[in-house]
């Protein structure tokens, strides 16, 4: 009878363990978790594209990809890419695999209107040296493409090839800035922020902070404000955005972040509005 017993609990024990996996899954998935970085161990490769595959008069398809290949196999590997369309979040993906050194995700995107698309990627690898010693590895890695109807039908740009092209180019960088800027002043009005203390990066800029400094900091000390700021972003921004009510909601819709960083190196903002236009602040402090 004890033996029976036995059986039906342990049955009883993985039926429990299938059940709730998914959602064991989910919440690792939730989070991005920095520790200080490891130069022993380097991304191979790590690319973002948007490609152009095909246009009609009225709409078109990208193929978005996000791919990365660390050293060697690592504890955890999470790749996570954003993409923007105007300035505006228009989608978003993500991959983690468990003793692993590579990742692909790959998604086609379709537009109905002129577009500058911005993509932008974090790749990420969690080490785990020992039971108490963790380190980490990052990198940055983004692309453009211009969808543009020059002649009746869309096309992608990415460097002009005649007057026309350059046109159309130029009018969705204009008309992109005038939308990021305003959101920018809305935010730094709002929360009364004087942005004359602080160096101003839009998102999409922040990969030429890869191999270079932030402004007033070191290249080690930058890396570290780095991987802490997407620690951050990842749970307050991609996986959903915490309105002053409270209410979680989707970041789709929503304006490309700017990192607004003090020039007494005591802390950063993230500002960006919902796609409601309320505006967000979230904070870092840097030590």
């Amino acid at each position: 009878m004890k033996w029976k017993i036995s059986i039906f609990m342990l049955i009883i024990i993985l039926v429990i363990g299938i059940i709730y996996q998914p959602f064991i899954k989910k919440e690792a998935r939730e989070s991005i978790t920095f520790f200080p970085l490891d130069s022993s161990y380097t991304f191979d490769e790590a690319s973002t594209t948007l490609t152009f595959k095909k246009g009609t008069p009225v709409n078109y398809i990208l193929d978005w990809i996000a791919k990365s290949k660390s050293s060697e196999k690592v504890y955890l590997r999470q790749d996570i890419s954003m993409v923007f369309q105007n300035g505006v979040f228009n989608n978003k993906m993500t991959e983690w695999k468990t003793t692993a050194n590579e990742i692909s995700v790959e998604k086609d995107l379709e537009g109905k209107s002129p577009g500058l698309w911005e993509a932008i990627s974090y790749h990420q690898g969690e080490i785990h040296i020992n039971d108490e010693k963790y380190r980490s590895m990052q990198n940055m890695t983004s692309d453009y493409i211009y969808a543009v109807l020059p002649n009746g039908s869309y096309i992608g740009v990415k460097n002009p090839k005649n007057s026309r092209e350059r046109q159309l180019k130029n009018e969705l960088d204009q008309k992109t800035n005038q939308f990021l800027q305003k959101t920018l002043n809305e935010s730094t009005n709002y929360f009364q922020i004087d942005k004359n203390k602080y160096e101003t990066i839009s998102l999409q800029s922040l990969t030429n902070y890869n191999q270079k400094p932030l402004p007033g900091f070191s290249l080690v000390k930058s890396q570290e404000i780095i991987g802490k700021l997407w620690e951050g972003l990842y749970k307050n921004y991609f996986v959903n955005i915490t309105t002053k009510s409270g209410q979680k909601v989707s970041p789709i819709g929503s304006s490309m972040p700017y990192i607004l960083i003090s020039k007494d190196k005591t802390h950063l903002f993230v500002l960006f509005q919902t796609s409601t236009g309320e505006n967000i602040q979230l904070i870092q402090y840097i030590s």
